[in-house]
């Protein structure tokens, strides 16, 4: 019974060691009603795990610095559909299983999956959000100042493709696109001078339910080493 126990180990273990494959890349990010990520730090490493030749599961890990993106869980009377947040940095891991249609020299992933991420510095685009409140109050002008209150950490779904191509052996490039749905809680507090018809008008102001809309196209190049 030992013998076997110690035999299966290390099946299991060669088994799942050539599964392993190393994925780097660099990757550039387009959020909805956002700004294009800045492509000083858009690297992405994964360890995709082969079940065969035809399903895999990818975990990875992504940095990027993204320009601004929008919010979400304002009252309907607030166009929250612009840049409110940024730049900021981002930190992501994911888990994004995939069905794979391999040839000779080329292979097709269809993916879907989940991610989390944590957000680093995150500031109000003070102006885009003056003009949101300003336009939803019928301010001339306003001015705010804010708070941001957040949860450490949001996630969401991420699902798209992939193109691979041999380039030698053991190694395979690939460019792909993935499209990210995700919020992490941030609500806002503060308060407001705003100005109409040369009146001056004093306040505060919360909105408990806004949250970061992380949603957006993501393009990557790189390769795979087996």
């Amino acid at each position: 019974m030992k013998k076997t126990v110690i035999a299966f180990v290390l099946f299991f273990s060669i088994g799942i060691g050539s599964a392993f494959s190393q994925s780097v890349g660099f990757s550039y990010f387009f959020p909805k009603n956002g700004y294009f990520s800045n492509p000083v730090a858009p690297v992405n490493f994964s360890l995709p795990i082969k079940f065969g030749n035809f399903l895999q599961i990818s975990p990875g890990i992504g940095l990027s610095n993204i320009g601004g993106m929008s919010m979400t869980g304002f009252p309907e009377e607030y166009n929250s559909n612009i840049a409110l947040i940024g730049p900021f940095q981002s930190l992501e891991l994911s888990l994004i299983p995939a069905i794979v249609l391999p040839f000779k020299t080329v292979k097709f992933d269809f993916s879907g999956g989940v991610f989390g991420f944590a957000t680093f510095n995150p500031k109000l685009i003070e102006g885009n959000f003056n003009d949101m409140y300003s336009n939803a109050k019928d301010f001339d002008f306003v001015n705010t100042a804010s708070t941001i209150d957040k949860k450490p950490i949001g996630w969401g779904f991420v699902f798209g493709g992939k193109f691979r191509f041999k380039v030698t052996k053991l190694v395979w490039g690939y460019i792909g696109a993935n499209y990210y749905m995700g919020e992490q809680k941030m609500a806002l507090n503060g308060n407001y001078n705003g100005v109409k018809n040369n009146t001056v008008t004093t306040g505060t102001f919360s909105f408990p339910d806004a949250s970061l809309l992380y949603h957006g196209l993501q393009i990557s190049v790189g390769a795979v080493f087996k």
